[in-house]
């Protein structure tokens, strides 16, 4: 058996949280996001053949911005498998503000980082007042940051490398591998490469694959194998985990299918299957 733990996937429930994202008048603006609009528990995470679901990671999905410990107090009532929870933070908040909602999220058992996530103008959110002293208090009470933006635009690399590098000892993980992958055109996937490449120089961070279905909803077999072994390649072993994204892989393909090719794909290409989808998740999330 292989044992999976998933260190990316989303779950819903409609009816207590808010989920402004996913309503029809709201932004993405996805042909197909009302296939989303629906409950997901942890019921919904089946695997079938050799693979085995042995924990996961929640990482926030809008239930409530304002309150993000409601949702984390959700998934715990609800998980029967091993669990580990990010939470939604505004690093934009005043200090005093900032620091009231980090205790409030630290009493939770399971909360082990939190997530701000980076629209543009990068600049405008980064050089705010109270973004240094908040990145400062996520440092000290030894939480993990979750980083979500665009690394396929060399200016915002060069933005997220100067700012994480004045931290230090603050754990980051950047999702989705920086919506970067190999069936980008020769000119992006090069930009793409070169900023990972210097965002590797930061040896607090580490990368997640996943979020194909998020560029190209019919992605393809040999897109995840190339964009997993790129990755590989300039991260190394122990700083790549492999994720779901789940509910929105399932825009693509079903959870147990897209495992299924995760698999498949690193048997192919030779890296080590027990690292990337188990033992590195389990390492970085405290698990």
């Amino acid at each position: 058996m292989i044992s999976i733990t998933d260190p990316h996937l989303h779950l819903f429930n409609l009816s207590k949280g808010e989920y402004g994202w996913l309503q029809p008048k709201s932004g993405p603006d996805w042909h197909d996001k009302s296939k989303l609009l629906r409950d997901f528990s942890e019921s919904d995470l089946n695997l079938s053949g050799e693979c085995v679901l042995s924990g996961y990671v929640h990482v926030e999905a809008g239930f409530n911005n304002s309150h993000s410990w409601l949702e984390v107090d959700w998934i715990e009532s609800q998980a029967s498998k091993s669990v580990r929870t990010i939470g939604c933070v505004d690093l934009g908040l005043n200090p005093a503000q900032f620091r009231q909602q980090l205790s409030e999220l630290s009493q939770r058992s399971t909360l082990v980082g939190v997530r701000h996530i980076f629209d543009d103008p990068l600049d405008a959110i980064v050089n705010t007042a109270n973004f240094p002293a908040n990145l400062r208090s996520l440092e000290e009470a030894g939480l993990i940051f979750e980083l979500q933006f665009d690394a396929t635009q060399s200016s915002s690399v060069d933005l997220m490398f100067d700012l994480f590098k004045k931290f230090p000892s603050l754990s980051v993980v950047l999702n989705h591998q920086g919506f970067g992958s190999s069936a980008l055109s020769e000119t992006e996937r090069h930009i793409w490469t070169v900023g990972l490449k210097k965002l590797s120089d930061l040896d607090h961070l580490k990368v997640k694959c996943s979020g194909f279905e998020m560029v190209d909803r019919s992605f393809e077999a040999v897109t995840v194998r190339e964009t997993i072994q790129t990755v590989f390649s300039i991260f190394g072993e122990g700083r790549v985990m492999i994720a779901s994204n789940f509910p929105l892989i399932t825009l693509s393909m079903s959870y147990s299918d897209y495992w299924s090719m995760v698999v498949e794909v690193l048997n192919e290409a030779r890296l080590p299957i027990e690292q990337l989808v188990d033992l590195n998740a389990r390492e970085t999330y405290r698990f």
